[in-house]
């Protein structure tokens, strides 16, 4: 109870800015890791064209998810803030991008890929929002 209103507010905004910067890191290294995935399908793709297969589909979300985690912890290493680094991220963004990749797949490809990224990214955020309010809860009442 010893903080005050502006500190405890000003702590909050840094903490934000800290979860935002972070979020945006751990998305570039998921965006990063599907681009790469992606051009190694398209490589090992018969001629002509077909659309891969569900189980190539299913192998998106653990490269995307590896992506996630490293870009978080990247991220976390340039901010000094380590919250469960590489493991926490990717089992996050693993889940989300996989119920995402599920939920879309039959919409296409495109669909399965924005289902990948959406709900992968909002595992991300979800983390984020409970670690922060489990460490900026827990600073103000101690």
């Amino acid at each position: 109870m010893g903080d005050s209103k502006a500190d405890w507010s000003r702590h909050g905004g840094m903490a934000m800015l800290s979860a935002c910067i972070r979020l945006l890191g751990s998305l570039l290294g998921g965006i990063i890791a599907f681009a790469v995935w992606l051009v190694a399908v398209l490589v090992r793709m018969p001629r002509p064209p077909v659309p891969p297969s569900f189980a190539v589909t299913l192998t998106a979300p653990v490269v995307t998810a590896a992506g996630f985690g490293l870009g978080m912890l990247v991220v976390g290493r340039l901010t000094q803030r380590r919250q469960n680094g590489f493991r926490g991220a990717y089992l996050w963004s693993l889940v989300g991008g996989t119920i995402g990749t599920l939920a879309m797949f039959p919409f296409g490809g495109m669909m399965a890929g924005i289902g990948l990224f959406g709900f992968g990214t909002a595992a991300m955020l979800v983390r984020e929002v409970l670690w922060m309010r489990y460490h900026l809860i827990g600073r103000g009442q101690s």
